[in-house]
């Protein structure tokens, strides 16, 4: 009989295996990255574009460009081409971000060359109607001005502008007017000059004849190279940037520094650090703010690892008379962290959560395509993950103390609040 008061035997996962992504390159020169699993009836295909923040010193042509190809093709309008869509069980996503966008279709494999051929007429010949433009304008206003009334939106913005500088890729803010002054003739001109040069990246169960499928949809149109441009960080004098409205109940709480990114040597040692700062729910930001003190639902801190750059961030909500007080606890802790070194279990605890964490994110192959493309498009290879319980393990309780005493100094942080008037 099951003695249930004896609690179950535990092994530490040793070894993850992680299968590979091949790629090819189309005849002209688009480069393909796949991974074939057959063991699934779904694939997913990425078009990954270089036009993140770092391409246009307007964000907003990004975002309405990549929009606008859901709203309709030469051949389809909007309507119809969101029925062709879900016709065959599809469904497509437009992602901008700060370093690359995304144009993705998530479809069943029987179906693979249908979804191939509405990609392509997807990002080939956008009709970029002027009404649906101004009707995503109008929509575009909306959810700013709503992004506007919430605090935490607020402090976020105010954290990277403030780690960055106003004019930098990373730091950029938007406003209604900006959106507002965008012309469609604008949008087009940064399409036709930035969409044309594409990674494709595809992942599921692919038919024997994928290659040629996308040779067929993909490989014959001109490729218009975009280059990088540079930019250099500008932070802002001051380290408090405080929000105040009358209508907030709660202070948003973001503290912050620009670090670095997952090239760094020291970023599997930061990263484990981190974890049993921040990381996870059992961190000790959660068992003081959270557990003991009840300031807030959840703190966390996280490693932002962009492609140009990097930035370490610590947020939370609380009420407005506990803010300080939260402010006091994080800084408390990473003094302790500086000053105390780290007992073995509750390091131990800490990297067992990391590795059954990371091998619970290989698990599928679409989530082992978004790993690769992490590392891929910061130079590096699959080897990081290859290597990365190993890098987790050797973790010592002296690594976690350096890393906190050279990189979480108290006075480098930046602090924003958008909180209730005092």
């Amino acid at each position: 009989m099951l003695d249930r008061t004896i609690a179950p035997g535990f092994n530490p996962i040793k070894k993850v295996t992680i299968p590979q992504v091949d790629s090819s390159v189309l005849s002209n020169g688009r480069k393909i990255f796949f991974l074939n699993d057959p063991a699934v009836e779904v694939f997913k295909i990425d078009l990954v574009i270089p036009c993140g923040s770092w391409f246009t010193e307007n964000y907003n042509l990004i975002s309405f460009a990549l929009k606008m190809l859901n709203e309709g093709t030469t051949k389809r309008n909007a309507h119809q081409l969101a029925e062709a869509i879900d016709f065959i069980g599809s469904f497509a996503e437009f992602s901008p971000s700060f370093d690359q966008s995304t144009i993705s279709f998530y479809g069943l494999s029987r179906f693979f060359d249908k979804n191939l051929a509405l990609l392509s007429e997807v990002i080939s010949n956008p009709s970029f109607d002027e009404q649906q433009f101004e009707t995503l304008k109008k929509k575009e206003v909306q959810r700013l001005k709503l992004n506007f009334e919430k605090s935490s939106y607020l402090s976020s913005v105010a954290l990277r502008s403030s780690l960055f500088g106003l004019d930098h890729p990373y730091g950029k803010s938007n406003s209604v007017e900006k959106i507002q002054a965008v012309e469609l003739s604008e949008v087009k001109a940064f399409f036709a000059s930035n969409f044309s040069d594409f990674d494709i990246m595809v992942s599921g169960k692919l038919p024997s004849n994928f290659l040629e499928v996308l040779e067929l949809n993909f490989g014959k149109s001109q490729v218009k190279k975009v280059s990088l441009p540079e930019y250099k960080i500008t932070n802002t004098v001051g380290h408090l940037n405080e929000i105040r409205k009358p209508a907030f109940v709660q202070s948003s709480i973001k503290i912050g520094k620009v670090l670095f990114n997952r090239t760094h040597p020291d970023y599997m040692k930061f990263t484990v650090a981190n974890e049993l700062f921040g990381g996870f729910f059992g961190s000790r930001l959660m068992k003081n703010i959270r557990e003991e003190k009840g300031f807030t639902y959840g703190i966390h801190s996280h490693l932002y690892s962009l492609n140009q750059e990097g930035y370490f961030s610590i947020g939370t909500d609380v009420n407005g008379e506990n803010e300080q007080a939260t402010i006091d606890e994080i800084f408390k802790e990473i003094v302790k962290l500086q000053q105390e070194p780290v007992g073995e279990n509750e390091l131990e605890t800490v990297k067992n959560y990391m590795a059954g964490s990371f091998a619970g994110s290989v698990n599928s192959p679409f989530a082992i395509m978004e790993k690769f493309k992490a590392v891929y498009f910061q130079g590096m290879d699959m080897s990081f993950y290859e290597q990365y319980l190993n890098s987790v393990y050797k973790v010592t309780s002296e690594d976690i103390s350096q890393m906190v005493n050279t990189h979480l100094q108290p006075d480098s942080f930046y602090t924003c609040i958008a909180g209730p008037e005092k």
